[in-house]
């Protein structure tokens, strides 16, 4: 597992994926979830990375049972914090790469750009087929990725933007295109009265031909598109900034899209 990914960037002082503008997206999106995925009560659900536990926790509470998997300890702790009332939701540390589940769950997800960081494309495949093998068979799978369009549009871009700390950050992007395209990030975290801090990170843009090679390889077809957490960006609807898509593990003999 790269530095850049484990330490560098997903550490609370660089990267939180609890801000108050993502928690206060989550309900929405994990309604969108549960009846993208068809959940039900007692439906076993996999979260890798599940980050801070913002949609773990709310599948959970709709009475899912959810294992939440992320390789950064600081951001599990957030997790358990919020998941210490709800025994159906659970957190384990772990490397996406392996993780040493065979046919225990009906759906898993995979969200917010929570992959692609690695710096080969094999471990991209290498992370799917884990999710393929701990899927029982005709088990769902959700991926949500930034869409290259949207990559492309922010390449040779900076930005500032204060976080609700109080800290301001510099985000810069360049992306590269050619066999394997990608766009590389340094962020600049200034906290007042401390060193700045500094990450880069280098994550593979993916668009829709591109992802859905990948999962086939996997074993998962696909089976349904969206451009961003919300039946509101239907295949045939308005584009959306993200690449949702939904897949089946192959194998099964069952066919067709899930419904809407």
């Amino acid at each position: 597992m790269s530095r850049d990914w484990t330490e560098s960037f997903f550490r609370p002082e660089i990267f939180t994926p609890g801000v108050p503008e993502a928690v206060a997206a989550a309900a929405a999106e994990t309604a969108f979830l549960w009846k993208a995925l068809g959940l039900k009560k007692g439906s076993r659900v996999l979260d890798v990375a599940c980050g801070t536990g913002r949609h773990s926790v709310r599948l959970a509470r709709r009475g899912a049972s959810v294992l939440g998997v992320d390789a950064t300890p600081a951001y599990l702790r957030a997790a358990r914090l919020a998941g210490a009332r709800v025994p159906n939701a659970r957190f384990e540390l772990g490397d996406m790469r392996r993780l040493g589940r065979n046919g225990e769950f009906d759906a898993a997800i995979n969200l917010w750009t929570s992959f692609g960081y690695f710096e080969k494309p094999s471990d991209d495949l290498k992370t799917l087929r884990g999710v393929a093998r701990a899927l029982k068979p005709g088990g769902l799978f959700l991926i949500d990725l930034a869409d290259v369009r949207t990559i492309r549009r922010r390449s040779q871009s900076r930005s500032w933007n204060r976080r609700a700390d109080g800290a301001y950050v510099l985000e810069e992007s360049v992306y590269s295109g050619g066999w394997d395209p990608k766009v590389a990030n340094t962020w600049t975290v200034l906290r007042a009265g401390k060193a700045p801090l500094r990450s880069r990170f280098v994550v593979r843009a993916y668009d829709r031909v591109r992802l859905s090679a990948v999962l086939i390889r996997a074993g998962l077809t696909p089976v349904k598109y969206w451009g961003g957490l919300s039946f509101d960006y239907g295949s045939s609807g308005p584009a959306g900034e993200r690449l949702v898509v939904l897949s089946r593990k192959s194998g099964d003999g069952r066919a067709g899209a899930a419904s809407r």
